[in-house]
């Protein structure tokens, strides 16, 4: 969270949901296929490069992440699922939805 608000200086709410209620109702995927994969490999490899190195592991290695911008209300403005390790949400579409 903390990575993010320094990208994004995004001072708002942010929610964690550790029981994984919510992972699962957005469909998010929990599985070893999805780990290996070409664009998961080459985004490791870039990240060994530019210096980041792998930290401690939290959670499940078989969960992958997700982003979703909600409200007010009920109204679902993004979604985005990662289909495998290393696919991350474009963080200029997840700021549109913020501002829509």
């Amino acid at each position: 969270m903390q990575a993010f608000r320094q990208k994004t200086g995004y001072t708002g709410l942010l929610y964690t949901d550790p029981s994984l209620q919510a992972y699962r109702a957005m469909g998010f995927i929990h599985d070893a296929a999805s780990l290996i994969g070409f664009k998961s490999i080459t985004q490791g490899f870039r990240a060994l490069k530019d210096g980041r190195l792998p930290g401690g592991l939290q959670g499940s290695a078989l969960q992958l992440g997700g982003a979703l911008v909600v409200g007010p209300g009920d109204t679902l403005y993004y979604y985005y699922g990662s289909r495998q390790a290393g696919d991350h949400p474009p963080l200029d579409e997840m700021l549109r939805a913020c501002t829509a």
